[in-house]
C-alpha cells in the first residue's frame, strides 16, 4: 500500500520538542563572548531564556497542533479514499486476467484483451491522480506549517524583546540553544538569577483562556521538557 501521509506530515506533532530556531536575540558564541569582552566601558546586563519552554508552553501553540493534526488527519482521509479506488480497480483487473482461457475465440480473447488493457489505463490515470494530489497537499502543508510555526516563534521573540526592553537588558541569551554536531548546549552553564522564562512566560500566556495550564497540557500530551 502507498505511503499516504505527506512527507512533512510525518511529525510527531503532539510529542515533538520543537528544537529551537535561531533567534534574533542569539548570534554566535563569538559575538556574544566578543560583546562580553568589550565591557571594559561598561557592564553588560545580562538575562537568559529557555526558549524551548517559552515555545513549548505558548498556549497557543495547543490550538495551532490540533489545527495541523485536523489538517493532515484529511489529507490522510481523501488519500485512502483514493487509494481504495485504485486497489479495487486492480482487483478487478485480476478478475479479467482470471477469464483469460487459450480455449476461447479469437475475438473473445480480443476483446478481453482489450477490457484489460483499458482498466490498466484506468488505474494508471488514478495512480498519478493520487501521487500529484500528495505532492500538491505536501506542499500546501509544509507551507501552512512554516507560516504557523513562524507567528508562534514571532509572538515569543516579541514578548522576549518586551521583557528585556522592561528590564534593560542589553544581551538576553538562549540556555536551550543547542549546536547541531554534537548535540550539546551552546551555552553549558548560565546562572540561575539570570533567568527571566517565568516572567516571558507569564506575558506571552497573558491571553491564555482561563484555567489553562501548561504543564498539565504537556503532561496529557506526554512531553517532558527535561529529556
Amino acid at each position: 500500500m502507498l505511503d499516504i501521509l505527506p512527507s512533512s506530515a510525518k511529525m510527531k506533532a503532539q510529542r515533538t520538542h520543537y528544537r529551537i530556531m535561531k533567534f534574533p536575540i542569539i548570534s554566535t558564541i563569538a559575538v556574544t563572548l566578543a560583546a562580553m569582552v568589550g565591557t571594559a566601558e561598561a557592564d553588560l546586563k545580562v538575562a537568559s531564556v529557555d526558549v524551548n519552554e517559552l515555545y513549548t508552553k505558548y498556549y497557543k501553540r495547543f490550538d495551532t497542533e490540533v489545527r495541523l493534526r485536523e489538517s493532515m488527519e484529511e489529507i490522510k482521509a481523501e488519500a485512502q479514499k483514493r487509494q481504495e479506488v485504485v486497489q479495487k480497480l486492480r482487483e478487478e483487473a485480476e478478475q479479467l486476467r482470471a477469464q483469460y482461457d487459450p480455449s476461447r475465440s479469437q475475438k473473445e480473447i480480443d476483446t478481453l484483451r482489450q477490457k484489460l488493457q483499458n482498466k490498466v489505463n484506468e488505474i494508471q490515470a488514478k495512480e498519478t491522480e493520487l501521487k500529484e494530489y500528495l505532492q500538491t497537499r505536501d506542499r500546501a502543508f509544509q507551507e501552512l506549517y512554516k507560516r504557523d510555526i513562524n507567528i508562534l516563534f514571532a509572538d515569543v521573540q516579541k514578548c522576549i524583546s518586551e521583557e528585556a526592553a522592561l528590564g534593560t537588558y542589553d544581551i538576553v541569551l538562549d540556555s536551550s540553544a543547542m549546536n547541531s554536531a554534537p548535540r550539546t548546549k551552546i551555552f553549558p552553564y548560565v546562572k540561575e538569577s539570570f533567568d527571566i522564562t517565568p516572567q516571558v512566560l507569564q506575558k506571552l500566556n497573558a491571553g491564555a483562556p482561563a484555567g489553562f495550564d501548561a504543564d498539565a497540557e504537556l503532561q496529557k500530551a506526554g512531553i517532558n521538557l527535561a529529556q
